[in-house]
């Protein structure tokens, strides 16, 4: 299947990955898709995208298809062909 990819606010994964690309993964839900990157791409992108714990750092938000996915819901929200998923930092400021 063949996912929509936007890296927003991540220049050192939007290098590896591209700002927009179409990926193409043979299925699984949102956490695999994190896990074949950073089986892929190494230790640049488990720090891009995981926290110490192996989890989805909490300054990374995902949208699927203009829906913010809940964190709770990245191991089961199976992703589909077409999809549209986007990796946004959150950016804080004052």
């Amino acid at each position: 299947m063949i996912i929509q990819m936007e890296i927003l606010g991540m220049p050192t994964l939007a290098g590896m990955i591209g700002r927009k690309a179409e990926v193409e993964i043979t299925g699984g839900t949102v956490r695999d898709l994190i896990e074949f990157f950073t089986r892929k791409y190494g230790a640049k992108a488990s720090a891009q995208l995981l926290n110490e714990r192996g989890d989805l750092d909490m300054t990374i938000q995902v949208v699927i298809n203009d829906h913010l996915l809940p964190r709770e819901e990245l191991a089961r929200h199976e992703l589909r062909d077409g999809d549209r998923l986007k990796f946004m930092l959150l950016v804080g400021g004052g």
